[in-house]
């Protein structure tokens, strides 16, 4: 690609303030792992539901979901993000 077709695509600036760079990183990271979370969840429910999981891995589980739900709404308060459903 020629550095006229890349200036093209990126409108001819890149922004390269710090903090919009790393909002707009830890923006992608928590998408990326809420949707993670939903996936891990929605099998977690179709296994609790079959009667796979013992009531020690359903404890578990859903304890280990709980930390996660709570340690991204500390990192979306420090960044000042709100909770967006995907």
């Amino acid at each position: 690609m020629s550095e006229t077709a890349i200036e093209g695509l990126l409108g001819g600036r890149v922004d390269v303030d710090p903090e919009t760079v790393e909002r707009g990183l830890v923006k992608l990271v928590l998408s990326l792992i809420e949707t993670l979370r939903q996936v891990v969840e929605r099998l977690a429910i179709r296994r609790v539901e079959g009667g796979t999981l013992t009531e020690e891995d359903i404890e578990r589980l859903g304890l280990t979901l709980l930390r996660l739900e709570r340690r991204m709404g500390e990192l979306r308060r420090i960044f000042g993000l709100e909770r967006r459903r995907i």
